[in-house]
Parts: structure tokens; C-alpha cells; sequence
């Protein structure tokens, strides 16, 4: 890097950009490192800067993790936001929910892991993360309950709904990303796969809250 760059970037960094910076190359190099062998210092020396410059944003690697993990739950809240604004009857805008959250994860498998796995241990202490993950989660349960008030589910029932649809996909997400599927004695196609449970999943919304109490009433002695 030139030293007339450096001063360029510099300038730049002294405007807030640092701390976007540092996020986008530790998102970079999350995917092919992990978050256990992701250096502060080495991302600072990657965006031009000194390992010092980089503490006047993240106090210690815990809250740059935390740091990722936000940026990847607002990457997954805008996706969500242009699915519902793209319109579409409550069933397309369901479906593209829980699939497009399966694609994220795929996609971006080291910042999902982070964002869904256990290395961020006291959630609580970073406001920004939580924010992020709940306005994720809102847009998307908003999103299955529309679709299960109009099969006939009530508002009492709702939250169940969106767990359970929650569970599906985060379930076929973290299949895909430890590579449980597909298995080496089915070869069954990872996408139709995807499609099917959601499919699945969707429908037996639609089928309402009638055909679970049968199926519960069938099962409760077994």
C-alpha cells in the first residue's frame, strides 16, 4: 500500500469506516478461518490500519464476534424485508421465508454459525445483537402467522406455529452446514430435499389447527 493510500484510507477510517472495515474482512475471513483463529490484529494489518486503531471499536474479540453476528442477523432481516415488500399471497411469502433462511445459511455458513451456534456465550451483553436477531425473527414469524391465521389457526396457537416452522428450517440448516446430508447411503438431492420439508411443513398448516387435535387425540394413549 502506498503511503498516499494509506493517508487516503486513514482519512477515510477517521469517519467511521474502520469499524465497517473490520467487520467486512472478519465476515471474509470467518468463512475459511473460524471464528476461534480470527485475529483483530491481523484484520487491522489486512485493512491498512495498526492493531491499536482497531480498539477504539471492539474492546476484545468477544464484542467483535458479537459485532459479526449482528451484521449477519441484519443481512438476514433485510432479506426477509424484501421478501415481504416483493408481496405475493401468504403462502409464497411463507415459503420464500424458510427457504431464504436455509439459503443464507449455506451461503454464508461461517457468520450462520456464529450467529446460531454456541461460541457467543452471554447473548445478553450485546443489545445490538439482540435487536438484530429479534427484528429478524419478527419479520419472518409475522410472516408464518399471516399464513396460519388464514388456515384457521388462532392467535393463541401463533407462536407455536412459527417455532415449529422455525425449527424446520434452522434444522435443515444446520443438516446442510455439517454435512449430514446428503447421507452416503441415500443420496437423496439436497435441494428437492429442502423443498419437500418446507412443503411439507407448509402444508400441514394448511391442513389447521382440526387435524392436529385428531392427530393428538389419536396419539395420546400410545
Amino acid at each position: 500500500m502506498s503511503s498516499e493510500t494509506s493517508r487516503a484510507t486513514s482519512s477515510a477510517y477517521h469517519h467511521g469506516d474502520l469499524r465497517n472495515a473490520l467487520i467486512a474482512q472478519g465476515r471474509s475471513e470467518l468463512e475459511t478461518l473460524g471464528p476461534n483463529e480470527l485475529s483483530l490484529r491481523r484484520l487491522a494489518k489486512a485493512v491498512g490500519v495498526s492493531s491499536a486503531a482497531s480498539v477504539r471499536h471492539f474492546s476484545d474479540k468477544a464484542e467483535f464476534l458479537a459485532a459479526l453476528a449482528t451484521d449477519g442477523f441484519r443481512e438476514l432481516a433485510g432479506i426477509r424485508r424484501t421478501i415481504v415488500s416483493a408481496g405475493g399471497d401468504s403462502l409464497t411469502v411463507a415459503y420464500r421465508m424458510m427457504n431464504a433462511y436455509v439459503e443464507f445459511a449455506d451461503a454464508h455458513k461461517g457468520v450462520f454459525a456464529l450467529m446460531a451456534g454456541p461460541r457467543i456465550i452471554d447473548r445478553d451483553a450485546y443489545p445490538d445483537l439482540l435487536q438484530a436477531g429479534n427484528e429478524s425473527f419478527s419479520d419472518f414469524a409475522g410472516a408464518i402467522a399471516a399464513y396460519a391465521e388464514e388456515c384457521g389457526w388462532t392467535a393463541e396457537s401463533l407462536p407455536f406455529v412459527s417455532h415449529g416452522a422455525w425449527a424446520m428450517e434452522h434444522g435443515l440448516a444446520t443438516l446442510i452446514l455439517s454435512s449430514r446430508v446428503p447421507r452416503s447411503d441415500v443420496r437423496v438431492a439436497v435441494d428437492p430435499m429442502v423443498h419437500f420439508s418446507i412443503t411439507m411443513y407448509l402444508h400441514a398448516i394448511a391442513a389447521g389447527p382440526e387435524c392436529l387435535q385428531k392427530l393428538l387425540e389419536a396419539t395420546a394413549g400410545a
